[in-house]
């Protein structure tokens, strides 16, 4: 699929119901037990974008967003959460084809 790279902090609601794929860390224990890799692994995350809400702390901007992928391990849909910051860019695509 081919996509709009975009910087994770410019990600707003309306932007819900695209495919998004990113990178980031396992950062959290559940991601490891469904699969997705170990503690502290490079993990990309592909999947539907459910949820963002923006933010800044200490003058930082960043994202939080809800993907709902599929979970390697049980091969089910779950949802995710993650904040992204703006060193992150992620690469959308409208599901509409």
């Amino acid at each position: 699929m081919d996509g709009r790279k975009v910087n994770a902090v410019e990600l707003r609601q309306a932007d819900a119901l695209h495919w998004i794929e990113f990178e980031t860390l396992v950062c959290q224990d559940a991601w490891e037990e469904l699969g997705f890799g170990r503690f502290g692994e490079p993990v990309t995350f592909a999947g539907t974008l459910m949820e963002v809400e923006n933010g800044h702390t200490m003058g930082r901007a960043w994202s939080r967003i809800r993907v709902s992928v599929t979970a390697p391990n049980t091969r089910r849909k779950t949802d995710i959460e993650s904040v992204l910051g703006a060193h992150v860019t992620v690469t959308l695509t409208d599901l509409v084809g």
